[in-house]
C-alpha cells in the first residue's frame, strides 16, 4: 500500500461556536440598549393647549385662594413660569407653580394672604417641544368690577450662565459620543490588538467619563434652561423632578441608562477573542453600530423637535449622521495618535481604516443634507477631513506600488548625518 498524503484541514469547528456567541451577544446587547430607550422614553405628547382658567379671564370674584391654569394634557409645573401682579402693579408670586393633587394637567399658584380690591394680572409660560415658551395671560378683578386693560408681556430672559453651561455640556457630550463610539469601532473591528495599548485605554476612559459627566450636567441644568430661572435656582430639586417628566429630560435620562448595558457590552467585545475573518468583523461592526444607534437615538430625542416628536426620516438621518461621524472621527483620531506610535504593528489596521473613512465621510455628508445652515457646513468640513485622512495613505500606497524603483532608491539612500556642534 502506498501512503497517501493528507493535508491538514483548517480548524473550522471552533469558529462556528465563536461566531454563534458573537451573534447572540449582538442580539442581546442591541435589544438591551433599545429596550432601555423605549422603556424610559415617553410617547410624544405634543404641546399643551389651554383649556380653562380659574378665575376666568375678565371675571369678578370675591376672594380666590389660588389661580389655576388647566391644559389638555399633563404639564410639568416645575418647568412653568407664572407671574402675578397686584392692583398696585407689584409682583406677588413668591413660590414656583405646582400641580394640584390629582391634577397633573393643571398648574396653580397661591393668592397672597392679603388681597386688595382691584385688577390682578396673571401671565404664564410653559415650555414647548422646541424649548420656546408658550405664553398666555389673563386678568380678573377681586371684590368689585373694574375696567380691564391689556396685560403686560412676560419678561423672563434666560440666564446667560445657565445657557452657557447647558450648551457647552451638550457639545462636550456629543463630541465624547462620536469619539468614544468611533474608538470602540476601531478597536473591535479593525485593530483588536490596540485595546491592550495604554493610549487606547486612556482615550476610551477620557471619552466615556466626559460623556457621563456632560450628560449629567445637561440633565441637571435643563430645568433652569427650560424654565428660564437664574443660576441660583437652576439646580433646584423641584426643577430636576420636572425635567424627568418632560420629553427632553426623559431622553437625557435614557441616555445615561443606556450607557450601563452599552459599557458592559463594549467591554466584553474588546476583551473577547479578536475578530479575524470578514464575517466576524461584520458581526463586531454590527454590534458596535447597532447598540450605539440606541444611544444616538436618545441624542436625537433630546434635541428640540416638532410637537409630535422627530419623524422617521429625521430620526434615521440623525442616527446615521452621528454614527458616520463616529466611525470617521474615531478612525482619523486613532490614525493620528495611537496607530502612528504603533509603527509597523498597526499597518494592517491603518490600511483597513483608510478604506472605511471615505465611506464614512460620504455617508456623513449625505446624512447632513437633511440639516441646513451651520450644521451642514460643519458636517461638510468634517467629511472633507475624514475623506482626506483616509484617501491620503491609500494614494501613497498606490504610488509606491506603481513605482517600486523610486521607493527602493529612497530606501537605499544613506541616512542624513546630523552635524556635530
Amino acid at each position: 500500500m502506498t501512503a497517501q498524503e493528507t493535508r491538514p484541514q483548517a480548524a473550522t469547528t471552533p469558529t462556528r461556536p465563536r461566531l454563534r456567541r458573537r451573534v447572540i451577544g449582538l442580539v442581546v446587547l442591541v435589544a438591551a440598549c433599545w429596550g432601555v430607550l423605549l422603556t424610559v422614553l415617553p410617547s410624544p405628547s405634543g404641546d399643551p393647549v389651554l383649556v380653562s382658567l380659574s378665575p376666568r379671564d375678565g371675571e369678578t370674584v370675591t376672594s380666590p385662594d389660588e389661580v389655576r391654569i388647566t391644559f389638555d394634557r399633563p404639564v410639568p409645573a416645575e418647568l412653568a413660569t407664572v407671574q402675578m401682579t397686584s392692583p398696585a402693579g407689584e409682583q406677588i408670586v413668591s413660590s414656583r407653580p405646582y400641580n394640584p393633587p390629582e391634577a397633573d394637567d393643571t398648574i396653580a399658584v397661591p393668592m397672597p394672604k392679603t388681597r386688595y380690591e382691584g385688577i390682578y394680572t396673571v401671565i404664564w409660560a410653559v415650555p414647548s417641544s422646541t424649548l420656546e415658551p408658550m405664553v398666555g395671560s389673563s386678568t380678573f378683578s377681586v371684590f368689585s368690577a373694574a375696567r380691564f386693560t391689556a396685560a403686560p408681556g412676560l419678561v423672563v430672559d434666560r440666564d446667560p450662565v445657565v445657557v452657557t453651561v447647558y450648551t457647552v455640556a451638550g457639545i462636550l457630550a456629543t463630541a465624547a459620543l462620536v469619539l468614544g463610539v468611533g474608538t470602540v469601532f476601531v478597536l473591535g473591528v479593525a485593530w483588536p490588538e490596540g485595546a491592550r495599548r495604554r493610549g487606547s485605554r486612556r482615550l476610551l476612559l477620557c471619552t466615556w467619563v466626559t460623556m457621563v459627566l456632560a450628560t449629567l450636567v445637561s440633565l441637571l441644568s435643563f430645568g433652569g434652561y427650560a424654565a428660564r430661572t437664574s443660576l441660583g435656582d437652576a439646580f433646584d430639586p423641584e426643577l430636576l423632578a420636572g425635567t424627568v417628566e418632560s420629553d427632553i429630560g426623559a431622553a437625557l435620562l435614557a441616555r445615561l441608562l443606556i450607557l450601563l448595558p452599552l459599557t458592559l457590552g463594549f467591554w466584553q467585545l474588546l476583551q473577547s477573542v479578536p475578530a479575524r475573518t470578514s464575517v466576524e468583523r461584520g458581526v463586531a461592526a454590527a454590534t458596535v453600530l447597532g447598540a450605539a444607534s440606541a444611544l444616538a437615538a436618545a441624542w436625537v430625542f433630546a434635541r428640540p423637535h416638532a410637537p409630535e416628536g422627530p419623524g422617521p426620516l429625521s430620526l434615521v438621518a440623525g442616527i446615521t449622521l452621528l454614527l458616520a461621524a463616529a466611525v470617521g472621527v474615531g478612525a482619523a483620531v486613532m490614525q493620528w495618535t495611537v496607530l502612528r506610535r504603533a509603527g509597523g504593528q498597526g499597518s494592517p489596521a491603518a490600511r483597513l481604516l483608510a478604506r472605511f473613512m471615505p465611506v464614512a465621510g460620504a455617508v456623513l455628508l449625505l446624512a447632513a443634507t437633511t440639516t441646513g445652515g451651520w450644521p451642514l457646513i460643519a458636517c461638510g468640513a468634517l467629511a472633507v477631513v475624514i475623506v482626506g485622512t483616509g484617501v491620503t495613505p491609500l494614494y501613497r500606497e498606490r504610488r509606491r506600488s506603481s513605482d517600486p524603483e523610486e521607493c527602493d532608491g529612497r530606501r537605499d539612500k544613506p541616512a542624513r548625518r546630523e552635524r556635530s556642534p
